[in-house]
């Protein structure tokens, strides 16, 4: 399984219905290695946040911009 398995939005769509909890619902569907890919994709296009822990990630600004 590789990174584009998990596409954007179904990440994004986790992260709005779960929150911070996010990422204990995608690995029970994905690899950790897959996830964390994905979320590091999102990052860098500024969709998602993270602080301390990029396994907590929030929305971004270029998220809600496109609500």
């Amino acid at each position: 399984m590789k990174r584009s398995d998990l596409p954007t939005r179904a990440l994004l769509d986790a992260i709005s219905a779960h929150g911070f909890c996010a990422f204990e619902h995608l690995i029970k569907q994905y690899p950790v290695k897959v996830v964390r890919a994905a979320i590091a994709r999102d990052v860098r296009t500024g969709r998602l946040e993270y602080g301390v822990s990029a396994d907590r990630p929030w929305l971004g600004p270029r998220t809600r911009e496109a609500d």
